[in-house]
């Protein structure tokens, strides 16, 4: 008991401090992690609105910000992990200052990706408000409620970061990192239209993406479309078994590069 009050008073330390820096830099942040998804939405509701009737028995514009809710909170808690904990890690050497105190890495590494899922929750909300706004919110309790998913989504996503991040050796290393996970979640995964249109070793490897996995369950909230259980566990079970084993990956890399 007094071991799982330590890593979760160690774990909300990291978190809190964490807030605490974004305070400073709060406009920034905003700018990049919830501003620009927020003009994509705009950008795209409108502009392919224009076009585009409606897709899958939608208007385009409440199709598209589920999944504008879903890149924003991937972006934002991928760009905290690669970037942001590099920099903590390699330029600033606030990890080692952390990991000075009674901090293990284990609850280092616990209060970066909870930090991360909470900016990139944060950060869908703000697409959500933004969507309701523009009238793109068929059932607001419904886009409340994907809420959670989104933060267990964000974790998996920041996991996968940390993955990157542990291996980088330099700035340039997260190009692969963008380019071939988060690019592809945002044209693969269902954002802008349904995945079967591509062919078909397209879509079996969309599937392997977290974020393809997050949108069938947030779009169907938020647009108050039915939603079965059982979909909503298997997805959910995937994207919690691919953020257990990228956070062990992590782990594994970043103790032996730090401690052997």
């Amino acid at each position: 008991m007094a071991e799982a009050l330590a890593i979760a008073s160690h774990t909300f330390a990291v978190c809190r401090r964490q807030y605490l820096v974004w305070r400073k830099i709060l406009w920034p942040s905003l700018s990049t992690n919830v501003a620009n998804p927020i003009l994509l939405l705009f950008a795209f509701g409108f502009g392919l609105g224009a076009v585009i009737d409606a897709m899958a028995g939608l208007s385009y514009l409440a199709y598209v910000v589920p999944g504008m809710m879903a890149y924003s909170a991937m972006f934002s808690a991928s760009f905290e992990t690669t970037v942001g904990s590099y920099a903590r890690f390699h330029l600033q050497k606030t990890w080692d200052a952390v990991l000075a105190t009674p901090v293990r890495l284990v609850e280092l590494l616990l209060g970066e990706a909870i930090w991360a899922a909470a900016k990139g929750t944060f950060a869908a909300l703000c697409v959500l408000a933004a969507g309701i706004l523009f009238g793109g919110v068929p059932s607001i309790p419904g886009g409340l409620l994907s809420l959670p998913f989104i933060f267990l989504a964000g974790l998996c996503f920041a996991a996968c970061g940390q993955v990157s991040m542990a291996y980088a050796k330099s700035w340039e290393f997260f190009s692969y990192f963008f380019t071939f996970w988060v690019t592809p979640m945002f044209v693969f995964s269902g954002v802008f239209f349904e995945i079967d249109r591509f062919p078909g070793w397209i879509e079996t490897l969309a599937w392997v993406l977290p974020m393809t996995h997050l949108i069938p369950i947030v779009r169907p909230l938020t647009t108050g479309q039915e939603v079965g259980l059982l979909a909503v566990l298997g997805h959910s079970a995937y994207i919690a078994a691919l953020m257990g084993v990228a956070f062990a990956l992590a782990y594994r890399k970043l103790t032996a590069r730090m401690f052997d």
